[in-house]
């Protein structure tokens, strides 16, 4: 049985109370679990757990008095004394039988740690943690960067507690290693490569002791996965995910064992680098398979593939209409076709609603995904109106965030939602996104709101900005004098500290997309900040960032005329490969003249 991950539902759960016979310490040390599970059950007035601790005690025999020990743990936890005896003799009665020497100073610890919300919270309250403990906090989905990096930190230096305490349930530790590769990719995708790698070395390895088997069939579904989680990112580096596939396939003795949905994830991830491949690839899976007897979720890879590779719109509509035939219910299908519209720049408010309506029509579950997707044209808060009003309640709550975006621009009084507009002042900070959510929002309604929510809520706590923050931190300082924030800094000099400080150099950090570029080289050349201008052609190589045209002039004539032609110069003689859309010293000198 799988215990602190359902405490959570233990109100709503049949709870077994059957007794597992643990001989040897090893073994034994794996009943703390369950005596920690079934004494939050008591704890949480669930009556069944007693049995669980009576038929235990039975087992073990008489344990010490633990009387002073029931009456402090009763006070912190508002519970009877006299209820929590049993089970306090039983954990005493194991910990000396393992020879640990747990005390109930940790053992409130670890009811703590189990019972924080964050991440972060229930690592700093744990004493002497045992891995049943810190296996909690693996199962958790992190809201920020630093919770990620903390349990990418705890996996690594843990994998082998973890082993042993899973052992027999293989799936639980696949489901870890997935939900790292999916955090991964959305937080800090300079760790995707090294989680895979550890992860596999470890696991795949003769001389660790213990011996568990991933199998093909999951190492086939994780390539599958890294096409479809880093698909939800436009601004993610290709290579990095194809260079994680790569380890994948290292592992496999043999490439005829790569599953028809692992060519599909190989070759969407392909294309993304190299359009031409990623076909061939595709083109090469179809032959392979050809005769190979498929599943559903096989023919859902294949169209997913097939709507990615789409290079026209009119290949999209074909393409969509032939899987929607087959699959019209598949969620996927709809997400993926909704994100390529918009990728071509052909989705519109007309679009988004007339799709939203087919979706409801034929019973498509509307993920918020989808939502996310369907919304990205919206710009006028009635539309967005007319679209919550035609979805159920769980479904609108999609829509907040959107709602959010777009009452920060609204003149006027705010059409009616089935949400408060109280939410406006009360969203809850409990995750980067809804942080950078409010200080966009801030940031056009009250911008000298923003330096301080961004103080109070990420600098305080030590936790890292997203795009949203560093945007709204941007947009604010663009149009902030020399009002001193803090440690003597002005709003400009903040933000351009801040985006230095998170933004990637090398391997880790933001990577920014062209927007985000906009709003920093704009606020350098309103405050004649040339020596940092100086740096970012540097910087676009090393991250092998591609600015458009526009952007490459602005920053071109930013810099001294001298150094910006040297530069377009040596680009005309280079010829490289793969190179940025340079103007020429006609087109340079053009720009510079308008701009003047």
């Amino acid at each position: 049985m799988e215990y602190l991950p359902i405490c959570s539902q233990i109100s709503h759960a049949k709870i077994n109370t059957d007794i597992v016979r643990k001989r040897s310490p090893q073994k034994l040390e794996l009943m703390l679990e369950p005596i920690v599970f079934h004494l939050i059950c008591i704890i949480n007035k669930s009556y069944e757990s007693r049995l669980y601790f009576d038929r235990l005690y039975q087992l073990l025999g008489e344990g010490p008095d633990v009387t002073k020990d029931a009456e402090n743990l009763a006070k912190l936890t508002n519970t009877h004394a006299d209820s929590l005896i049993i089970p306090l003799k039983c954990f005493h009665i194991v910990t000396s039988k393992i020879n640990k020497n747990y005390k109930l100073n940790d053992l409130i610890s670890w009811l703590t740690s189990i019972n924080s919300k964050t991440i972060r919270d229930s690592y700093n309250n744990l004493q002497n943690p045992p891995p049943f403990v810190l296996f909690d906090i693996m199962m958790r989905n992190p809201q920020f960067r630093e919770e990620f990096l903390l349990q990418k930190d705890i996996w690594t230096a843990n994998m082998k507690n973890f082993a042993v305490l899973r052992i027999g349930l293989v799936s639980i530790l696949r489901d870890i290693i997935d939900n790292l590769i999916y955090y991964s990719i959305m937080f800090e995708i300079g760790y995707l490569q090294t989680i895979i790698e550890e992860s596999l070395k470890f696991f795949k390895s003769s001389r660790t002791g213990v011996s568990v088997d991933l199998g093909n069939d999951f190492i086939s579904e994780v390539i599958w996965n890294l096409a479809v989680y880093s698909s939800k990112y436009r601004d993610i580096d290709p290579t990095v995910v194809a260079n994680a596939q790569e380890v994948l396939i290292s592992y496999f003795s043999l490439v005829d064992d790569l599953s028809f949905k692992a060519y599909m994830g190989i070759s969407i991830v392909i294309s993304r680098v190299s359009y031409e491949r990623g076909q061939k690839l595709l083109s090469v899976a179809e032959k392979k398979f050809q005769n190979k007897p498929k599943t559903l979720k096989d023919l859902v890879a294949y169209y997913l593939a097939r709507i990615h590779l789409c290079n026209t719109p009119n290949d999209l509509t074909h393409v969509f209409g032939d899987a929607v035939s087959k699959l019209p219910m598949s969620s996927k299908l709809w997400l993926f076709f909704i994100r390529r519209l918009n990728e071509f720049g052909t989705l519109d408010e007309i679009k988004a609603k007339k799709i939203l309506s087919q979706l409801l029509a034929i019973n498509v579950n509307v993920t918020s995904d989808i939502v996310t997707e369907l919304v990205r044209c919206i710009d006028d808060l009635s539309v967005l109106q007319s679209m919550v009003n035609s979805v159920d309640s769980k479904t609108a709550g999609f829509f907040i965030k959107k709602y959010i975006q777009l009452a920060g621009v609204h003149e006027g009084p705010l059409p009616k939602f089935p949400w408060s507009q109280l939410i406006l002042s009360t969203f809850p900070m409990t995750s980067i996104e809804n942080v950078g959510l409010l200080l966009q929002y801030k940031a056009k309604t009250s911008p000298h709101r923003v330096s301080h929510i961004y103080k109070e809520e990420l600098l305080d706590k030590k936790l890292s900005p997203n795009k949203a923050c560093l945007e709204a931190l941007l947009t604010v300082a663009l149009h902030d004098g020399d009002t001193v924030l803090w440690n003597g800094f002005t709003a400009p000099e903040i933000a351009v500290i801040e985006f230095q400080k998170h933004v990637r150099t090398r391997n880790v950090g933001l990577v920014p997309n062209e927007g985000l570029w906009w709003s920093y080289i704009k606020l350098l050349i309103k405050h004649d900040y040339v020596s940092e201008l100086s740096k970012i052609m540097k910087w676009w190589e090393d991250l092998r960032f591609e600015p458009s045209k526009q952007l490459l002039l602005t920053l071109l004539s930013s810099l001294p005329k001298e150094f910006a032609e040297r530069h377009i110069k040596h680009h005309e003689k280079a010829h490289l490969k793969r190179d940025w859309p340079w103007p020429s010293i006609d087109e340079f000198n053009a720009y510079t003249v308008n701009r003047e």
